[in-house]
């Protein structure tokens, strides 16, 4: 095995910029990618859109097309990726899942589940904030009879009409999820703690323009104002705000608490005879190829502007890694660079010794 100076884990949108931030300062790196460029986005459900608008979901040296000002499509992500791989002519090894990583004298080991085995320098996280969908323990409460989807979901035809439907989660997903069925489902929405639900547009323009203009999006994550942000949660979702669902016949409860049989309790009431529950809670950390304890704890990879426990080893694409921005597409050029630099001064200095 010869010693590379980089191993990027994840050809996301952060695993793809920082393959063309480090092939442009010259080091030897490799995107291990579990699948295919782009099949993450594929797989979403289809007919979503992304809340930010294309001018903001592009990385950089790449123009996202289409008209800059609308909101595109999950495919349209993932051709995006793929266009953007291809046109830098990054280094990526697609259909490659870390198997196991282990540190010996210095160097990270990594096995692969296609049988390849790599020595590196460094090791970069880049698998993003979404990997494995969370599914709450509640749902053991629930019959066999409901039906119960998370991300496995990839189209709203797959929900018969007529069932009663509880969507439990009240992101920007969650949202748009009981919109898209509200015309022929009887759907109820579990909403959980207290949030705004800011419009997508403000005076013609993409709400992220307005708050990167004022410098709100890029605030350290302890500032003042991202203290407020998070614990406001803003979700911008357009129409499907709360009066825009009620509007649709969406049924608003708070946040759910128990579930048996077909029965659904919330803190605000209870919901009998559910036919289909839709989990749209978030997501977990898939952290099982890692081997080295210190680095995960029970939200994931540890980490502190991008940098863990374990000397070497950095992450990139997490929620709140600096700011606001960290979780959206225009957000990673500040979150890799910062990374990039760090990983620079870790390989100079052991190179010096």
């Amino acid at each position: 095995m010869s010693l590379i100076d980089v191993v990027v884990v994840g050809a996301g949108q952060n695993g793809l910029f920082m393959a063309k931030r480090l092939q442009e300062q010259g080091l030897s790196y490799l995107v291990l990618e579990r699948d295919a460029i782009g099949q993450v986005w594929d797989n979403r459900l289809e007919g979503m859109k992304l809340f930010t608008s294309r001018q903001f979901c592009q990385l950089p040296g790449l123009v996202f097309p289409g008209e800059q000002w609308g909101f595109p499509s999950f495919i349209e992500m993932a051709d995006y990726l793929r266009r953007y791989a291809a046109t830098f002519e990054l280094n990526i090894r697609q259909q490659s899942g870390i198997v196991s990583m282990e540190k010996v004298d210095g160097v990270f080991l990594i096995k692969t589940d296609d049988g390849l085995l790599l020595s590196a320098r460094t090791v970069i996280n880049a698998t993003g904030a979404n990997q494995s969908p969370l599914i709450p323990k509640l749902a053991d409460g629930l019959s066999n009879r409901v039906i119960q989807h998370s991300s496995n979901l990839t189209s709203l035809a797959e929900i018969k009409s007529n069932a009663r439907v509880l969507v439990v989660g009240d992101g920007a997903t969650g949202r748009q999820i009981a919109g898209g069925l509200a015309s022929r489902c009887k759907v109820t929405l579990s909403q959980g703690g207290k949030r705004t639900f800011p419009p997508n547009e403000v005076l013609g323009r993409d709400i992220f323009w307005w708050l990167k203009l004022a410098g709100v999006l890029f605030a350290d994550r302890k500032s003042k104002v991202a203290r407020m942000l998070q614990k406001r949660n803003p979700v911008p979702c357009g129409e499907f705000n709360n009066a825009g669902l009620r509007a649709l016949g969406v049924s608003l409860k708070g946040r759910m608490v128990r579930a048996a049989d077909r029965r659904v309790y919330f803190h605000d009431g209870r919901l009998d005879g559910v036919d289909v529950v839709i989990w749209a809670v978030g997501y977990r950390d898939n952290t099982d190829w890692l081997t080295i304890p210190e680095c995960v704890d029970g939200q994931g990879f540890v980490q502190e502007h991008g940098r863990s426990p374990e000397p070497g080893l950095f992450v990139v694409g997490r929620k709140w890694l600096s700011c606001r921005a960290s979780e959206l597409i225009l957000g990673v050029e500040k979150d890799v660079n910062s990374v990039v630099a760090l990983v620079e001064a870790f390989i100079k200095q052991r190179r010096s010794l």
